[in-house]
């Protein structure tokens, strides 16, 4: 199907359909922590075995993400819709009380095809349409929207809280929520700051936080091994999850144990106070990029949303009046 396209040539535009199943404690409490990953790692290439029986071309996968290309946006819906059913169906094979949240982006445009290795901005607008997504979200670009039937967009509904920069327009399919799964979680604050003293921010549920060399992302980092988008933080169930979208690599080390997790294209839970090495491991004397911590709001202070213009910022803290 996909044979024409590969070559050194601009492909035709394509639906790029990014999922991930966001870091959750459960699994690894139910099952520990080696045989947790391992699950992971079979429920993945189990979606990834969906994507493909549904017309898909699987062109990355990891731990907790894949992204896929179709020729046709009905395919790329109809393809989400199985995955997500053939989830739950998994998980409930291995425990009646588990459920892992599938977040789905899509994007349609042009796709450069050097295999293995697929590029263009559809790519990367569907991972951060994924990114932006909660709870078993899927998420669509205009793009896609203009190209499905009228019996699919008659089920859409606008996104206006997760829509990601660089997306005009965003619309949510929204996932039914199993009955008596608790969702809410108190709100947490986000501190972020370099140890040069150039970054020192605090931030709370909002949209998705982008770090990277990218003058447009939300905190910029001028270094060579950094990528444009390096990695993005976002607010899941309770926990602040740092997703890696680099092509070096992001190094996570928490106060409370000392130990050092590298993550490559995969994610990390910020808990507690701890630093991140971006692009680059922790070597020497060599200075963290990011310090961080996440602690509850101060008694007397309450979350606010900050608005840029007509888009959506992050919370900010101020005093109870």
């Amino acid at each position: 199907m996909f044979e024409k396209w590969r070559g050194l040539r601009p492909a035709p535009e394509l639906v790029a359909l990014s999922a991930q199943i966001p870091a959750t404690h459960a699994l690894f409490v139910l099952m520990g922590e080696t045989k947790a990953i391992a699950f992971m790692d079979r429920t993945v290439n189990r979606l990834a075995h969906s994507a493909a029986s549904a017309s898909g071309l699987v062109v990355h996968l990891d731990s907790t993400s894949l992204l896929v290309l179709f020729e046709q946006a009905e395919q790329a819906m109809r393809a989400a819709k199985a995955m997500r059913a053939h989830l739950d169906q998994w998980c409930q094979n291995l425990n009646e009380h588990l459920r892992l949240d599938l977040d789905i982006g899509l994007s349609c445009g042009a796709v450069l095809c050097r295999p293995p290795s697929y590029e263009g901005q559809a790519l990367l607008r569907a991972v951060s349409l994924a990114t932006g997504a909660n709870d078993g979200q899927t998420l669509l670009d205009e793009a896609v929207v203009a190209r499905l039937p009228e019996t699919f967009v008659s089920q859409l509904q606008p996104a206006t809280a997760s829509e990601p920069e660089g997306v005009r327009r965003a619309w949510m399919v929204a996932n039914a929520q199993a009955p008596g799964t608790p969702r809410v979680a108190a709100p947490l604050w986000l501190k972020l700051r370099s140890p040069d003293g150039r970054v020192n921010l605090t931030l709370a549920p909002g949209r998705p936080i982008r770090i990277g060399r990218d003058r447009r992302a939300d905190v910029v980092l001028q270094s060579a091994v950094i990528s444009h988008q390096h990695v993005v933080i976002a607010w899941r169930h309770g926990y602040y999850t740092i997703f890696d979208t680099s092509r070096n690599g992001t190094w996570l080390q928490t106060d409370r144990t000392g130990s050092i997790t590298r993550i490559v294209h995969s994610v990390g839970l910020l808990d507690g106070c701890g630093s991140l090495h971006l692009g680059e491991g922790p070597q020497g004397s060599r200075s963290p990029d990011l310090l961080f911590s996440v602690t509850p709001p101060p008694a007397g202070h309450e979350l606010t949303i900050v608005q840029r213009g007509s888009s959506e910022s992050f919370a900010l803290t101020r005093p109870v009046a």
